[in-house]
């Protein structure tokens, strides 16, 4: 019976989505800041990471213990880009179907905080004046911005995924159709 390490991969990815659709419905009922902390960035994106990880060794344990390295990266980026287009559609919908107001708190909160970690920098007055505008032009969480932030993201784990398919063959058992 052959192994079809797409669909593996794909039904993990469903799964990474759900969970992170359910954690952007945390961020919106508890605490709407919690879209722009960076540790919560941080740790959303290590999660995510960890989540391709294991959809590489799930597809390894499946074919038997190797797993030769496009069959590992594509696991992991299925999985990746299943579950990042999930939670894309959710902040689609949450920001400009459900509650566009919340949008327009969250470009706010980020004007802030620009202000703020410029200010902290030093850096002229004329030259934050340029980018508070560059910013109120172009909010965070507009349909555009979502959509890029999804493709900059899998290019990053484009990267990401190279990286974490080429140490999983440290740990591959030998190849069964050399030895």
């Amino acid at each position: 019976m052959e192994i079809d390490v797409k669909k593996t991969a794909a039904d993990l990815g469903v799964i990474l989505g759900v969970m992170l659709f359910i954690l952007n419905a945390i961020f919106y009922i508890v605490d709407i800041e919690l879209f722009l902390n960076p540790t919560v960035s941080l740790y959303s994106l290590l999660f995510v990471i960890a989540f391709g990880c294991y959809s590489i060794i799930n597809s390894r344990k499946k074919l038997g213990g190797y797993i030769n390295w496009s069959d590992a990266f594509v696991s992991y980026m299925v999985c990746i880009a299943i579950g990042m287009a999930i939670a894309s559609l959710t902040q689609i919908f949450i920001f400009l179907i459900l509650d566009p107001v919340a949008t327009e708190e969250l470009n706010e909160m980020s004007l802030i905080m620009i202000k703020e970690t410029y200010s902290s920098m030093g850096v002229n007055e004329e030259l934050l004046q340029q980018v508070l505008i560059e910013a109120e032009k172009n909010p965070s969480f507009s349909f555009k911005n979502i959509t890029l932030g999804l493709a900059v993201v899998l290019l990053m784990h484009v990267i990401i995924g190279a990286i974490c398919a080429l140490i999983t063959l440290i740990f591959n058992k030998n190849n069964p159709e050399i030895a």
